[in-house]
């Protein structure tokens, strides 16, 4: 094969002899460098030997290609050389490299040979796996008066989608997981955080801005637009930021860019105490009765939710087929629709009485469900009714029936780690961050059971 290719070779130098046309070598430049850092910062002169990463650019008639990561490592800069592609005392990286150049230089001379295009981003793409030949509409060339073959001025074909496309691209992807990871409403969020980045990166960079446009410095661009220009509190603006950021790491994986410039970012919340109900606000909402029947259920449904931890999406497609006998205690045994982990609840007294007055309902019994639940939206609003009629302080939602669970599990005595396996979850910090909520009277209701009346007093005299 190399014969054949030294034949073609010679073979168009003799006709370009006997046209007429003087002959010049024509050939590529590759040439590496370090970049420190994990990210691949460039090494400045006269910084310290540190670890570098090995990065190659093709270089071609003047013009040449990004630098591209061949994820070599080395542990000293001062071991590469960046003309030779040699590194001292690395045979193997060294032969590694050696490789890729031939590659490269191969690559050059077949499209040169059969008259290809030779942009030099193309080539390296095609060298590293990047690209085929068959891609070659996406890097346009244009050719000089001599033939051969130069960048054209104008902008190559979109391949690579825009950061808005990302975008797009990105929710559309996370759409598809809606029944099966992803709720109704998880969906709704990135679809917002969607609209408000678009806003930004239009703003900020142009509605045709590639992700090559971004640096690091989005983070503080972005963190500005969110909470200086919109006036969003810091958690939300850390989740759109976060948001972002994963976006990010997709375009990565599709290698729409060399580099995730978030991958970096570590962000916090500011905690926020949570907010619960005390027993006498369950008292109050389970005594009173109200004249409309929908308002009835929304608060069965709510209170329901407060005995067993369950969210609304758990709520509302509970079946018989999730109550199961277990050491003759009647329990919930369902797997969550938001994370799929299995959460296991024993049915409090209370829970079994909501249960028994919806067991005969129409709607129940038409739809397979054990309660009759309404849209979340509609739920919401009339739990602020609710709240409102019987003189609540907080403002009911149907998730702070899921915080207040811990409450009401705490006052029956169970611990953290029994509240994350009722709650689903894995973790007793996600309980203990965004669930559950400090209170005194426990202590106070372990301290008289040390201590009951009058033998504190009898104790201390």
């Amino acid at each position: 094969m190399q014969a054949m290719d030294r034949h073609t070779r010679a073979q168009r130098k003799e006709w370009l002899i006997k046209q007429g046309t003087g002959f010049r070598q024509v050939t590529c430049h590759i040439t590496g460098y370090g970049r420190k850092g994990k990210y691949g910062e460039k090494q400045r002169s006269g910084d310290p030997a540190r670890p570098v990463t090995i990065y190659i650019r093709v270089g071609f008639n003047g013009m040449r290609s990004e630098a591209r990561s061949t994820g070599i490592v080395v542990a000293n800069k001062a071991d590469f050389d960046t003309q030779s592609l040699v590194i001292a005392g690395d045979p193997v990286n060294t032969a590694r490299l050696a490789a890729l150049k031939n590659e490269i230089v191969k690559v050059f001379n077949e499209r040169l040979l059969m008259g290809k295009s030779l942009n030099p981003r193309f080539i390296l793409d095609i060298a590293l796996g990047l690209a085929t030949h068959q891609d070659e509409e996406y890097y346009l060339m244009g050719r000089t008066s001599s033939g051969l073959p130069v960048l054209s001025l104008h902008k190559p074909k979109p391949k690579i989608p825009t950061i808005l496309g990302a975008i797009t691209d990105y929710n559309r992807i996370k759409a598809k997981l809606e029944g099966n990871g992803l709720g109704v409403l998880s969906r709704k969020r990135y679809e917002q955080y969607g609209r408000i980045l678009t806003q930004f990166v239009t703003e900020t960079y142009g509605k045709n801005a590639l992700l090559e446009a971004l640096t690091p410095a989005v983070e503080y661009d972005l963190f500005a637009y969110l909470k200086g220009t919109k006036k969003y509190v810091h958690n939300y603006a850390v989740k759109i930021i976060q948001f972002f950021k994963s976006m990010l790491t997709y375009a990565h994986a599709h290698r729409w860019v060399d580099r995730n410039v978030l991958a970096a970012l570590r962000l916090s919340r500011h905690h926020k105490e949570v907010k619960t109900l005390t027993m006498a606000d369950l008292e109050k909402l389970a005594s009173r009765d109200f004249v409309e029947v929908t308002l009835n259920q929304v608060r069965d449904v709510f209170l329901f939710c407060c005995y067993t931890g369950l969210a609304y999406t758990d709520v509302e497609s509970l079946a018989a087929e999730h109550i199961v006998r277990i050491d003759e205690i009647d329990c919930i045994l369902k797997d969550r629709n938001k994370s799929g982990v299995q959460s296991f609840v024993p049915l409090f007294p209370e829970a079994i009485a909501l249960l028994n007055r919806y067991k005969d309902h129409r709607v129940c019994r038409l739809k397979g469900v054990l309660l009759p639940v309404i849209s979340n939206t509609k739920m919401n609003s009339a739990l602020k009714i609710i709240g409102n009629i019987v003189g609540i302080q907080e403002t009911l939602h149907t998730h702070l029936a899921r915080k207040t669970f811990t409450m009401f599990a705490e006052e029956r005595g169970f611990g953290l780690d029994q509240m994350a396996t009722m709650l689903g979850h894995t973790r007793t910090t996600m309980t203990e961050q965004h669930y559950y909520k400090r209170r005194r009277e426990p202590v106070l209701k372990v301290f008289k059971a040390i201590y009951p009346s009058g033998e504190l007093k009898r104790l201390a005299s």
